[in-house]
C-alpha cells in the first residue's frame, strides 16, 4: 500500500508546486509585435549609403526567436509596404524565389495588411505576393481579388486568450475598394457576439494626421491618413490601433489602449505588452504598455545571416548595371548644396517635378555623407545613392506666402557670424530639413532674414499666388515637418524608381553633361563706409556691385557726384563670392 500512497502524494505535490509556480488562472498576458514600412530590407545593410545598418527582417527574425523562447503568447502583425522600396526588395519583388516573403513566413507573421506599395502593383502581382504569405492577409475594404483576403482573423493563444485583428487599407491604387468604416462596422458586431475575443486589434496600412491621444498635429493631412477616422469611430471597441505608411516611431497608451507606428526600414519594431485579469469569468485588460525596440540592440542570428548571403550577389550585380554615362564629375557636400544650387538635387528634383506634373518642387539628398557622382558610367547603385533614403512624394497646393515662409526658414538653421556661415548642429545629421526648391528662383539673405528675390517663370511671386509643388513624403511628418499647403495627390512610388524612369528625359539622353541652372543662392547683407576721396564709381567697382543696384539700395544718394565720407552704403554679396577669401567657408554648432 505504501507505493500507491506515495505515488498519489507525489502527484498532488507536483500539481501544487506547478500551480504555485505558474501564472494564475485569473491572469494572462499577450505580446503583439508590430512592424511596418520594411521596404524589402532583409540583410542589415544600407544599399543607399553602402554601409552596415541594423535593420531588416534578419534582425526582426532574431528578436522574435529570442522572444518566443520565453513567451509563446505572441501575435505578429505587419501593416504594409513590406516587399519593396529598398534595392534588395526592388530586385526580388517579381522573382519566384523571393527571400523577403520566405523570411517573412519563417518569422511566423500572423497578419499582413497590404500597404500602398503593394496596392500600387498590378493585380496579378499583388495576388502573387499574397499567395506566398502563409498567414492571413487582412484588407476588408479591398474588392475583386482572385486570391483570398479577410476582414479579420482571430488567433487563440496557448494560454487560451483570443486576439482578433481587423485589417483595412487606404483606398489607393487601381483596384476596387469599399469604405473602411462601413466594412468594419459590418463585421465588428458579429465578431464581438460570436467570437467574443479578449483583445481587439485594428490594423491599417494608413497613417495618422494627429496624435490620437493629445490631438497634436503630426503630419500633413492626406487621404492616406485614415487612422484618425478609425480611432474616432472605433475607440470604444478597439484595444490596440496599429498604423502604417509613415516612417516615424509613435508609441502611445491611454486608458488601457495602445497606438503604434513602428518606424521604417525594419530598423525597429513596436512591442505591445497586454496584461489581463479574469473577472466574472471574462477577461479584462488590466494594463497595457508599448515600447519601440531598436534593432541595433539585437544580436543577429548567424545561421539566418548565412542563409541570406546567397541572395546578396545577384542584387550587387544588378546594382552595378549601367543606366547612363556622365562626362563630368559632380561633387556634393551637404552644406555647399544649401549655399548654392547643385546638379544632383536639380536632376532628382526635376525628375520628380516632371513625374508629378508639378510647377515646382522641393528636394534634398537624404544622406548626410553623400559625396556626389564620378565621371564615367552611372550605375543603378549611383541612382539609389543620389536619393539616399526610401521615400515617396506628394503633390501639394501651396500659396506664394507658404513658399516665402519656407525659404525664410533658412535663417532658423543658418547664421552669419565673424565673416562666415554657421550651420545649426541639426543639419549635421539631417541636412534635408533645409528645403531646396527647383523651378523657383530665389536669393536668401541669411544675416538679415530677408529674401532678396523670389520669382517663378521670371516673375515675382505674390503671397496669393497658387502653386503645385512636389514634396518628399518624409518632409510631411516627423521632425521639423512641412505643414503648409494641401495634399492634392499622393504618389506612392519610391523616388529611386521615379529617377530611374525619368533621368534620361531630364538630362536629355544617355549622358549627363549639364550645368546647374543656378536658381538659388545664399546672400549676405553688408555695409561699406564711404572713405575720404571715394567716388561713387570707384565704390561700385570695388564692391563688384552694379551702379544701378547700389543706387536702388541706398536712396540716401541723390547725386552720384556728392558722396559723403562716413555714409554707410548697403549692398549684397553672394556668400561664395565674398572677397577676401575666407579661411573657413563655414562651420556648424556643437
Amino acid at each position: 500500500m505504501k507505493k500507491p500512497i506515495m505515488s498519489i502524494l507525489f502527484i498532488v505535490l507536483f500539481y501544487i508546486f506547478a500551480l504555485g509556480a505558474g501564472p494564475s488562472a485569473t491572469e494572462a498576458d499577450v505580446v503583439i509585435l508590430h512592424s511596418s514600412n520594411v521596404y524589402g530590407n532583409v540583410v542589415p545593410y544600407n544599399y543607399f549609403t553602402e554601409s552596415f545598418e541594423a535593420k531588416g527582417l534578419i534582425p526582426i527574425y532574431s528578436y522574435v526567436q529570442e522572444l518566443k523562447s520565453n513567451n509563446e503568447n505572441l501575435v505578429l502583425i505587419d501593416t504594409g509596404n513590406l516587399t519593396y522600396g529598398s534595392p534588395f526588395g526592388d530586385y526580388y519583388i517579381d522573382k519566384p524565389d523571393n527571400p523577403v516573403m520566405t523570411l517573412f513566413n519563417q518569422i511566423g507573421y500572423d497578419v499582413f495588411v497590404p500597404g500602398t506599395f503593394e496596392l500600387s502593383l498590378e493585380q496579378d502581382r499583388l495576388e502573387n505576393l499574397i499567395g506566398k504569405f502563409k498567414g492571413y492577409t487582412l484588407a476588408g475594404n479591398l474588392k475583386g481579388l482572385n486570391t483570398k483576403v479577410y476582414t479579420y482573423y482571430t488567433k487563440v493563444l496557448p494560454n487560451g486568450l483570443k486576439v482578433a485583428t481587423i485589417g483595412v487599407t487606404p483606398n489607393y491604387g487601381k483596384m476596387t475598394f469599399d469604405d473602411q468604416v462601413k466594412v468594419i462596422k459590418e463585421k465588428l458586431t458579429k465578431l464581438k457576439e460570436q467570437v467574443k475575443p479578449d483583445v481587439i486589434v485594428l490594423a491599417t496600412s494608413g497613417g495618422i494626421t494627429n496624435d490620437p491621444i493629445t490631438g497634436k498635429k503630426l503630419a500633413l493631412e492626406s487621404d492616406l491618413n485614415i487612422g484618425d477616422r478609425l480611432v474616432k469611430e472605433f475607440a470604444k471597441d478597439v484595444d490596440v490601433f496599429l498604423f502604417g505608411n509613415e516612417a516615424i516611431v509613435y508609441t502611445g497608451t491611454n486608458k488601457n489602449k495602445a497606438y503604434s507606428i513602428p518606424g521604417a526600414d525594419g530598423s525597429s519594431i513596436n512591442e505591445i505588452n497586454i496584461k489581463l485579469n479574469k473577472v466574472s469569468n471574462k477577461w479584462a485588460i488590466k494594463d497595457i504598455s508599448i515600447k519601440n525596440v531598436d534593432m541595433a540592440s539585437v544580436e543577429v542570428s548567424q545561421p539566418i545571416l548565412s542563409w541570406a548571403e546567397q541572395y546578396e550577389a545577384p542584387v550587387e550585380n544588378w546594382l552595378n548595371e549601367r543606366v547612363l554615362d556622365s562626362t563630368i564629375t559632380v561633387g556634393f557636400h551637404k552644406y555647399m548644396a544649401i549655399l548654392e544650387d547643385n546638379l544632383i538635387t536639380e536632376i532628382v528634383n526635376k525628375s520628380i517635378i516632371d513625374y508629378t506634373k508639378a510647377s515646382a518642387g522641393i528636394w534634398n539628398v537624404f544622406n548626410p555623407n553623400y559625396s556626389g557622382l564620378a565621371e564615367g558610367i552611372v550605375t543603378r547603385k549611383d541612382i539609389y545613392k543620389m536619393v539616399g533614403k526610401t521615400t515617396t512624394v506628394k503633390l501639394v497646393q501651396m500659396t506664394g506666402m507658404d513658399i516665402r515662409n519656407l525659404v525664410a526658414s533658412y535663417s532658423k538653421y543658418i547664421k552669419f557670424s565673424d565673416s562666415r556661415i554657421v550651420f545649426s548642429s541639426l543639419l549635421s545629421k539631417e541636412p534635408w530639413i533645409i528645403d531646396l526648391f527647383e523651378n523657383i528662383q530665389y536669393e536668401n539673405v541669411i544675416n538679415d532674414g530677408t529674401i532678396r528675390r523670389l520669382d517663378f517663370a521670371g516673375k515675382p511671386i505674390s503671397d496669393s499666388d497658387q502653386f503645385f509643388l512636389s514634396l518628399p513624403s518624409l518632409r510631411t511628418y516627423g521632425d521639423n515637418p512641412i505643414f503648409a499647403g494641401k495634399v492634392v495627390k499622393d504618389f506612392e512610388v519610391p523616388v529611386a524608381n521615379i529617377l530611374l524612369e525619368n533621368i534620361k528625359t531630364i538630362v536629355g539622353g544617355e549622358t549627363i553633361n549639364l550645368q546647374e541652372d543656378m536658381n538659388r543662392s545664399v546672400y549676405i547683407a553688408l555695409q561699406y563706409t564711404v572713405q575720404p576721396g571715394d567716388t561713387f564709381r570707384q565704390i561700385a567697382y570695388r564692391l563688384a556691385v552694379s551702379e544701378d543696384e547700389l543706387l536702388k539700395l541706398n536712396p540716401v544718394i541723390k547725386d552720384v557726384n556728392l558722396i559723403r565720407p562716413g555714409w554707410k552704403l548697403n549692398y549684397y554679396k553672394r556668400y561664395l563670392d565674398l572677397i577676401p577669401p575666407l579661411k573657413e567657408l563655414f562651420e556648424y554648432e556643437d
